[in-house]
């Protein structure tokens, strides 16, 4: 009888035993699972961010530096105050910035009588006619020409003049532009619509501008011309170039990126268009 209560009491501690250590080690199996899964989500969410910040710096393409850069300034026989004043202000500002540039060959500047047979090739290569700055960025020995008509509104300050063009041309080169903020205060006086006193079609375009909010949509300057007389040079000397009679030409006068509009409806069209750009 004894021995069967000691066989009984050792079943009770062994199946004790047995209980107590198979809890243990299905705690440590629980464990050793979270931790590896803990690994594994860890791994995953790294190789996950990873793919995903990959995709930001593919395809990024650096503009390439040109190799040589043309600066041509076309004029005709009879030049005017402007393209004067812009051909010596080129001079200085590539003399000043560029001096190394000029002497390796690497910017080339010239003035060009578009007047004269000998100029006739280049003039057409460049479809020059009249007064006007091109550059051209040549790179890979592939031509890049394009028309600067921003230039000209800075003729009556040589300094914005000279940053806006080292600038550009530093870009051109690959190098980074000291003037590059001045750019976009520059590009929003590229339009510029001269008015007078006595004007009833100016005091109508006025109200039109009011009425559509134009001025806190579209970024352009206006010139009294009967207060300013630079202002009403400046008029004249825009729609000169664009080739507009100056006996046939007053106030109202818009000049926009290197196009010019005359008459009420004209300047009234170009600033509906110009809103319907921007929806």
């Amino acid at each position: 009888m004894i021995n069967n209560e000691k066989n009984s009491d050792r079943v009770k501690k062994l199946g004790t035993y047995l209980l107590y250590g198979g809890a243990l080690i299905f705690a440590i199996a629980l464990i050793w699972i979270s931790t590896s899964s803990d690994k594994e989500t860890k791994s995953n969410s790294a190789n996950t961010s990873t793919q995903v910040s990959t995709p930001k710096t593919a395809g990024v393409q650096p503009v390439k530096p040109a190799e040589k850069i043309q600066v041509y300034e076309f004029h005709s026989t009879n030049r005017c105050y402007s393209c004067i004043t812009m051909g010596q202000y080129i001079k200085a500002t590539l003399e000043e910035s560029f001096q190394a540039e000029l002497k390796s060959g690497k910017i080339d500047f010239r003035e060009i009588n578009v007047d004269l047979p000998e100029n006739k090739e280049v003039a057409t290569k460049f479809k020059a006619t009249g007064t006007s700055l091109f550059i051209n960025s040549i790179i890979d020995g592939q031509d890049n020409i394009k028309e600067d008509t921003q230039i000209w509104r800075l003729v009556t300050n040589e300094k914005s003049f000279s940053d806006y063009l080292s600038a550009k041309l530093k870009d051109i080169i690959g190098e980074k532009a000291s003037a590059q903020a001045d750019d976009k205060d520059v590009e929003k006086k590229d339009i510029v619509f001269y008015f007078s006193d006595d004007c009833p079609e100016c005091t109508n375009i006025e109200k039109y501008l009011m009425e559509n909010d134009v001025k806190n949509k579209i970024g352009f300057e206006e010139k009294n011309i009967d207060k300013n007389e630079v202002d009403a040079q400046q008029m004249a000397e825009d729609a000169m170039y664009c080739n507009v009679d100056e006996e046939s030409f007053g106030a109202p006068f818009l000049w926009a990126e290197g196009k010019c509009y005359t008459g009420e409806q004209d300047i009234i069209n170009f600033f509906d268009d110009s809103l319907k750009g921007l929806k």
